[in-house]
């Protein structure tokens, strides 16, 4: 319900977008995101819920956060290129996203866009140098800048009786300056929630309309930064429609679950109760994700995906695809081509970092306390690994192998050793930094 000069309206005034996600930020959360997810999941549009905070409560971590039938209700993705943990609720039927990252609000905020609906209840990270009382007029300035222009700042009343000095506003409309001002709608209640969590709470709230004549450019940008699929390009996203991304492997699946269950039932001295909620099966129904895929394909105009300098050659029955850049700028097209990539400890290090999901099928050549994969492992010349390249073909998992410069760093080299090579791959992309590498 919205209250606004004592009319009321079934209809609260949310910002709406086309043909993308709203961007919705509350910062210094808390708990209490799961107030702000269930009010964006009433709105029935897609949305991402970015949430920072200097210790988050993540809801994969205990106590965790689970249904009223004892199940997960955020399953945990891969983590985004922002940092911090990404999640989704798969039953919603639509595009939904929500993030935590463990970061002091006043220095996160310098690296957002303009966003369509900021959501506040916890104010004090924004006084910073305000001397005299601190109310939400002394800090509105710093509030408007943040939001995009027609947007919504959605100022929870969670503290009120606490801290009433935070709720004072003595005008309907903040002229800021000529380009920056605020209008106050009037209240918006949801006495009913629409998430049924443990945690979620009825939301009263004063809403605010930005009029913000700062355009907002970098949306896509950062949106691609959330979001693996916006990092493709549209003959990428065709290859993995029908290939939902797997869940975060560090919980429970649905079969280990139930067995660690069952062995609790029959011997519970030994098998304590799983504590984890019982796991969702998927990320995403597979039926949305491919419309999903589509959506996202009709308008390719907002995809950001990172442009490659390749060339390639047939050596035998391999494709050998030479990609002149650095191997890190290109994970996400590696994990859309489903590449095995074979690397040495510190680089494969550095790709697990940045897109953990890459490294799916990429087995470790070089591990602390095992035998290294290749005995005596020297990558490059003078005294690099006889028949390297059939070594590594020969760890790869898929039929696609991704490694970067290695040998001599030759064509020919390349043609002696794959020449008689008969296995299971059949494309090899090979990363190099110097232009004159395999330019002979």
């Amino acid at each position: 319900m919205f209250w606004s000069n004592e009319t009321l309206s079934l209809d609260i005034p949310l910002p709406e977008v086309s043909n993308r996600p709203l961007i919705v930020y509350h910062p210094a959360a808390g708990p209490n995101y799961l107030s702000s997810w269930s009010i964006m999941v009433e709105n029935n549009q897609p949305f991402i819920l970015l949430c920072d905070d200097i210790s988050p409560h993540y809801p994969d971590d205990w106590p965790f956060v689970r249904d009223m039938i004892e199940s997960e209700y955020f399953v945990r993705m891969y983590n985004p290129l922002i940092g911090g943990r990404a999640y989704r609720n798969p039953e919603l039927g639509f595009e939904n996203m929500l993030i935590h990252r463990s970061l002091d609000v006043k220095d996160a905020i310098h690296e957002l866009p303009l966003v369509d609906i900021l959501y506040l209840d916890w104010l004090d990270p924004f006084f910073e140098n305000v001397d005299s009382e601190k109310s939400f007029e002394k800090i509105i300035h710093k509030m408007a800048k943040l939001v995009r222009d027609d947007g919504l700042i959605i100022l929870d009343n969670k503290h009120k009786d606490a801290i009433p000095n935070w709720f004072i506003h003595t005008s309907t409309f903040f002229d800021i300056n000529p380009n920056l001002s605020i209008e106050y709608l009037g209240l918006g209640d949801w006495p009913i929630p629409c998430v049924s969590i443990d945690g979620v709470r009825p939301v009263i709230a004063d809403l605010f309309r930005v009029k913000n004549r700062k355009p907002a450019h970098y949306t896509f940008e950062f949106l691609a930064k959330l979001i693996h699929e916006r990092r493709l390009n549209v003959e990428d996203l065709e290859r993995i429609k029908s290939t939902p991304p797997r869940r975060f492997p560090g919980h429970p699946d649905k079969d280990t679950w139930l067995e660690n269950y069952l062995n609790h039932l029959d011997i519970p001295k030994y098998f304590p109760k799983p504590q984890y909620p019982f796991p969702t099966e998927y990320v995403w129904k597979q039926s949305d994700y491919e419309k999903w895929i589509d959506t996202l394909i009709k308008n390719s105009e907002q995809l950001r995906p990172v442009r490659r300098k390749e060339r390639s050659i047939m050596i035998n029955d391999v494709e050998v695809i030479f990609v002149h850049g650095n191997i890190l700028d290109h994970l996400d097209w590696l994990k859309s081509q489903n590449a095995s990539l074979l690397l040495r400890k510190k680089l494969f290090s550095k790709c697990e970092r940045k897109m953990y999901a890459t490294m799916e099928n990429s087995p470790r050549i070089q591990r602390d306390f095992y035998q290294c994969k290749i005995p005596n492992l020297k990558w490059s010349e003078p005294n690099s690994t006889k028949d390297l390249t059939l070594k590594l073909l020969d760890l790869a998992e898929t039929d696609i192998a991704a490694t970067i410069a290695h040998g001599d760093a030759s064509i020919s080299q390349l043609e002696n050793q794959i020449c008689q090579y008969k296995s299971h791959v059949k494309k090899l992309i090979i990363f190099h930094l110097d232009e004159e590498d395999y330019s002979s």
